[in-house]
């Protein structure tokens, strides 16, 4: 009964999310991704209660496998793409074993059901020269999903830390653009695997220690909480116009590939540019400042600015903006008796939350204790 309750609570939060998923770039990856998360999370259900469908949703299990990760990586793709994300053939690569896999799948869901069942479901080994076959097959398929989930999970993480590099670059708020969500999930997905392989191979040898298809559909379930409740709120990193993403892509363009045009005289007129926009204009102050609004607010490219904050200052456009903020913020603090919230909001920042970690950050404090702590 456990094991149909995690299975129904699943495929409920995947059912529901796939109805609500917002118009927008990433809507397509997603929905693929909750569809296939729906087909495994019905394994409970469609062994107790339509046992007439466990040949068939087997069948076609490995497919679903060799969506899933694609359907991720493509999610993960659309979500921190700095230009108009849109289908391209060339993405047509990640499911080129597909159809061979569709295959195998059609030939398991022909079979016999009493081949079926030895294959599956018996601790006899198959005999016939074509249920060896298939089981080779299946066998093969298998470890060839975990090596390319592997690669999947591996490439997620590496593109997700590059990624949130990037939004120091262009932001001075990360709120709504941090993708930590998705590090956890590809976590888990990895984690749940392991596990799903163990509780394969020992069978109830380990069902003292915990290890239990049971087990299985908890880890499978947050996984699918995850997906859904971060994706459908989760918008594009870098959602702005066009014109201002190109921009975006330039400045991490030339700040991952490129040392610096500049010259020192360069340099040092865009940085006394900056500091006449922060301590003269107060655009620090502004709430939705970025990078891009920074450089029209100085008529200097945003490479400049990037290169100029990173190569001459030693810092990014994220932390100069909030130490800025977190300057202002200590004067009102000690100069006024504004509540901490009105003073987080005054100085540029969307949330309280955002405030305290940016304050703790900079002075290793809270600001009502260095309120306090003021003569």
């Amino acid at each position: 009964m456990l094991a149909i309750f995690f299975s129904s609570i699943a495929m409920a939060v995947a059912g529901f999310a796939i109805f609500h998923i917002p118009k927008r770039r990433s809507r397509g990856p997603l929905l693929l991704l909750l569809s296939c998360l729906f087909y495994l999370s019905s394994g409970a259900v469609v062994f107790e209660l339509a046992p007439n469908l466990v040949h068939l949703y087997v069948s076609f299990i490995p497919v679903v496998f060799f969506l899933l990760l694609p359907a991720f990586w493509l999610y993960h793709d659309a979500t921190i793409a700095t230009d108009s994300w849109r289908w391209k053939p060339s993405m047509l690569k990640h499911f080129a074993i597909v159809p061979v896999v569709l295959c195998l799948s059609i030939a398991l869901a022909l079979l016999p059901s009493s081949d079926f069942q030895q294959m599956f479901f018996s601790s006899e080994p198959v005999e016939t020269p074509w249920l060896i076959t298939l089981a080779m097959a299946f066998a093969f398929f298998l470890m060839l999903w975990f090596i390319l989930s592997c690669g999947y999970v591996f490439s997620i993480f590496r593109r997700t830390l590059a990624y949130h590099k990037n939004i120091r670059l262009i932001y001075a708020d990360e709120s709504g653009r941090k993708l930590n969500w998705v590090i956890i999930t590809a976590a888990l997905m990895f984690l749940t695997w392991m596990y799903a392989l163990i509780v394969l191979t020992v069978e109830n040898r380990l069902a003292h220690f915990g290890f239990s298809e049971t087990g299985v559909l908890i880890l499978l379930s947050l996984i699918v909480w995850l997906v859904a409740h971060n994706g459908i709120k989760q918008h594009p990193g870098f959602s702005e116009t066009q014109e201002t993403n190109t921009e975006i892509a330039q400045v991490i363009k030339t700040q991952a590939y490129e040392r610096s045009a500049l010259r020192k005289t360069d340099l040092l007129r865009i940085a006394a540019k900056i500091e006449t926009a922060v301590t003269q204009d107060k655009v620090h102050l502004e709430s939705d400042l970025s990078l891009v609004k920074l450089a029209k607010h100085v008529a200097e490219p945003p490479q400049y600015i990037s290169q100029t904050l990173s190569q001459h200052l030693g810092t990014t456009f994220f932390d100069f903006i909030n130490k800025a903020r977190i300057d202002n913020a200590c004067q009102l603090l000690t100069t006024s008796d504004h509540s901490v919230l009105d003073i987080a909001y005054a100085t540029g920042f969307n949330s309280r939350s955002a405030f305290y970690k940016a304050f703790k950050n900079y002075l290793n404090q809270t600001p009502s204790k260095y309120r306090a702590n003021c003569p």
